[in-house]
């Protein structure tokens, strides 16, 4: 049975808990028995609803000894903010219990999180569905469930709730162990396992928890790095400038980064608490800045064009904001 963690407080304590873990058990199976699955499931649905700033410092804590494990943690909480924001309540409670019983999901997607899709298809079969296609994902395959956006037979937004061992599953890795390639054929789904999304910028909001949790991931790297460095370091003959100059941007770096995590980590509880159109744009605006500093970070690298995109979309937004109140 999982660890039960009740009070917010204890969260981090299991995050360091499981690590040693991971050396030892598979990585879904290390999480399920860590008991982080469910701390971020509504408290209306019995779960503990931690703040968005302790999910992340989870995230940072396995991060800095597994990545692997630190992006099976931060796809599923994603894939729980999906939820969140599909379906009726029943479908809710039912996919809420199985994380609270240690199972793990994996959010799918083609493109960018916001828009919620694959290029799977269903079509209409017996008292259910039937799911054809294949979707890349850039990860490792962790996972006991997949939660997949796609368009229903009546061209509606949908979350589908798939078994990773269903038959007509298949995952390969094409030449990459960073990431798989997830295969449909003929896998049935049932109808109760399809979850319409219906509310409104809710790709918004799982794409804001994403890019927070993506930066946990690069903030508990970096952190590593550096006590990693330090470690080596012999302040008598090795203390260069040279040296002393890139630890000290690397410390500014991870300060900026945490300082952006903290600020989106508390826009997306307000965002969940109070989701109005205000609350959740300011969240994603947040969150999207937060993946520029994390990206650059990361890769040391100055923009690309996936990251220029986001940075064109934040400065349309203030162009327009700033439209609206001259007007």
């Amino acid at each position: 049975m999982p660890n039960r963690i009740d009070a917010e407080g204890d969260v981090l304590a299991a995050a360091s808990a499981v690590l040693p873990a991971l050396s030892q058990l598979p990585v879904a199976e290390a999480l399920s028995r860590s008991g982080l699955l469910p701390v971020s499931v509504p408290s209306d649905f019995g779960g503990l609803d931690v703040s968005n700033v302790v999910l992340a410092e989870a995230v940072s804590v396995i991060a800095a000894v597994s990545t692997r494990a630190a992006e099976a943690l931060a796809s599923h909480c994603s894939a729980l903010e999906a939820i969140r924001n599909a379906g009726s309540e029943e479908q809710r409670r039912t996919a809420f219990a199985r994380s609270a019983a240690g199972e793990c999901f994996l959010l799918l997607t083609g493109g960018g999180v916001a828009e919620l899709k694959t290029d799977a298809r269903v079509l209409p079969e017996g008292m259910g569905f039937r799911l054809e296609g294949e979707v890349h994902v850039t990860s490792v395959v962790d996972a006991d469930w997949l939660a997949l956006p796609v368009a229903d037979p009546s061209g509606q937004s949908a979350l589908l709730l798939v078994p990773r061992h269903a038959a007509g599953v298949e995952s390969t890795q094409p030449g990459d162990e960073a990431s798989s390639l997830l295969r449909f054929t003929g896998v049935h789904v049932a109808a109760d396992s399809v979850l319409a999304l219906t509310r409104n910028q809710a790709g918004q909001m799982v794409e804001s928890v994403d890019r927070l949790l993506r930066a946990a991931i690069v903030l508990g790297r970096g952190r590593r790095e550096l006590e990693t460095v330090l470690s080596r370091i012999d302040p008598g003959t090795d203390a260069t400038v040279a040296s002393a100059h890139a630890i000290g941007w690397r410390q500014v770096e991870i300060e900026t980064v945490h300082a952006l995590i903290l600020r989106a980590a508390a826009a997306i509880d307000g965002a969940q608490v109070n989701p109005a159109a205000e609350t959740i744009a300011q969240a994603h605006r947040i969150a999207s800045i937060l993946r520029v500093a994390a990206q650059r970070m990361d890769t040391g690298r100055t923009a690309g064009e996936e990251e220029e995109a986001v940075v064109a979309a934040l400065g349309r937004l203030l162009i327009a904001g700033r439209d609206e109140m001259t007007a």
